[in-house]
């Protein structure tokens, strides 16, 4: 059995449009994460918004995903890319930003 979607196989629109979505907001999570680190102005801004920062910040991945993928659904951007690519866009991103951030937190 070939794992790989065929090349006949299509995403429907929604599924299309969340995983670039999801694809997105995994990097926006890490540099966020970074950001926040490094930038104390900016992390005791977050805890102020929802009495902690993880908080806040947890509350802007979802509404970057959600706005996102509604935004992508909406224009339909995202089943244009072949699904394979999609799916290829959403483990290389989740594989750089996981790289990512254990380098971060190894180094600093």
């Amino acid at each position: 059995m070939n794992p790989s979607i065929s090349s006949e196989t299509k995403l429907g629109p929604a599924s299309a449009a969340f995983v670039l979505a999801a694809a997105i907001t995994v990097v926006f999570n890490t540099v966020l994460a970074w950001v926040k680190d490094a930038y104390e102005p900016l992390n005791n801004f977050m805890k102020s918004v929802a009495g902690h920062h993880w908080t806040t910040h947890g509350l802007a991945d979802i509404i970057l995903f959600l706005g996102l993928g509604l935004i992508f659904l909406k224009t339909g951007s995202a089943e244009k890319i072949d699904p394979n690519r999609l799916v290829s866009i959403l483990i290389w991103s989740v594989v750089a930003a996981s790289l990512g951030l254990a380098l971060w937190f190894v180094l600093f």
